[in-house]
């Protein structure tokens, strides 16, 4: 139900914001042009809401049919640093790449993983004013893999971080609204680590960043 409600509002949607682009593009009233920038923010935030509701409906729906493959983790994270490189850029951010040269390769859904990834790193520059967006990796042991997400952001406040995984949880809600977030991203982070049987833990200090930890069983059993 969810998926097909979300897939029936995404085309008047994405009509109402084209229309409102073409609209303020064409007017030169200062307040029509306000106005039309109000609907179009409001329609791609809704955009954007749907778009992970279809994402994460898609990610429940095919959970039993996982395709799993050899990733590399360094063309992954090369390929998704490509998605980000103008966001990168315009904040002036760092983004280091810190892999263990002997554990490239992990068996997984490359799907999902970069939809984990994705997520994760469109935080980190979302909530990073200045200095770095940094991943590392390292095995746990000889079965799994660790992967650090890591930035030097503003942090996320102790008493949210059990909470931060639930569905439109969102910490700071005018940040939020204002930088298009719809507190799905970590949920479907969750999701995907769940499937993929590891686990996730946050780390995070208030105006000195936060970094998430992934640990993954380097193999599929």
């Amino acid at each position: 139900l969810v998926a097909n409600v979300s897939h029936e509002l995404k085309t008047p949607l994405t009509a109402i914001a084209g229309f409102a682009e073409t609209a303020l593009e064409t007017t030169k009233e200062k307040e029509t042009k306000k106005y039309l920038e109000i609907i179009i923010n409001n329609s791609k935030r809704l955009i954007n809401i749907i778009n992970d509701l279809l994402l994460l409906s898609n990610i429940e729906n095919n959970s039993q049919n996982i395709q799993f493959s050899e990733v590399d983790l360094s063309k992954l994270f090369n390929n998704i640093k490509k998605l980000f490189e103008k966001r990168l850029k315009e904040k002036n951010l760092k983004f280091i790449l810190n892999l263990d040269e002997n554990n490239k390769k992990i068996q997984a859904d490359l799907y999902m993983m970069e939809q984990l990834f994705i997520n994760l790193i469109d935080n980190a520059i979302k909530y990073t004013e200045k200095g770095e967006i940094r991943i590392n990796t390292y095995m746990k042991d000889k079965n799994k893999i660790l992967i650090e997400v890591s930035d030097t952001g503003i942090g996320i406040p102790q008493e949210h971080i059990p909470r931060i995984f639930e569905r439109f949880y969102v910490v700071d809600k005018s940040r939020s609204r204002e930088s298009g977030g719809t507190g799905l991203g970590l949920s479907i982070v969750k999701h995907i680590i769940n499937i993929h049987k590891g686990e996730i833990l946050v780390d995070s200090k208030i105006g000195t960043g936060t970094k998430f930890i992934i640990i993954l069983p380097v193999k599929n059993n």
